[in-house]
């Protein structure tokens, strides 16, 4: 042992070379793996709900466009007739606006050359509801819109078959086979008889 300026020091332990033991390292490895599985977890989390909350936007967009294409229809209903076109479908039962599926700005498949996915593009079906109203409504329609499509993006399994008046009637949003496979919204709204 050497004293330099009152401090003692052992000259072997400073020539000694230090590292790191085999303990040392595979605690680190295993503490950065668990580390970057939590990471990467978080990251698939992120975009699969960045890609739900896409579809759900793109929905309403698609229910307020069906809302607005039914209020157009009702421009075409005088106090002197009944409903034409859209709105004099059978009332309080389910029917189709969209007899095919259609991609997020309306557009059933190769209505346009607009580029992407077919897969990934045309999964929506809308349904339109329409129940009249009586006495001092009788000038009114009460009605709903609903968007429907696939949970999973890569199942579109069946949504032709949602699009069609048949499908329609037959779909259930609370049915437990509707939940685990079927995402909707449903939106209200009211028609009123032009003069």
């Amino acid at each position: 042992m050497v004293a330099r300026h009152g401090v003692t020091v052992n000259p072997r332990a400073s020539r000694r070379p230090r590292g790191f033991s085999l303990v040392e390292v595979l605690v680190a490895v295993v503490v950065s793996a668990v580390g970057f599985a939590a990471v990467f977890a978080l990251q698939i989390r992120t975009m699969q709900g960045n890609i739900s909350a896409r579809e759900q936007a793109a929905a309403m967009v698609l229910a307020e466009s069906g809302l607005e294409t039914l209020r157009t229809e009702s421009y075409r209903w005088r106090s002197d007739a009944l409903p034409v076109g859209l709105l004099s479908a059978a009332p309080r039962q389910w029917h189709t606006l969209t007899e095919q599926p259609v991609d997020h700005t309306g557009l059933p498949l190769n209505s346009a050359a607009i580029p992407g996915s077919e897969l990934n593009r045309q999964r929506f079906c809308v349904h339109y509801w329409l129940e009249p109203l009586d006495g001092t409504f009788s000038q009114l329609l009460n009605l709903r819109v609903r968007v429907v499509w696939p949970r999973s993006t890569n199942d579109v399994g069946g949504l032709a078959a949602m699009c069609t008046e048949i499908g329609a009637v037959a779909f259930v949003p609370r049915n437990p086979d509707s939940v685990q496979r079927w995402n909707s919204i449903t939106l209200p709204g009211a028609l009123r008889m032009r003069e």
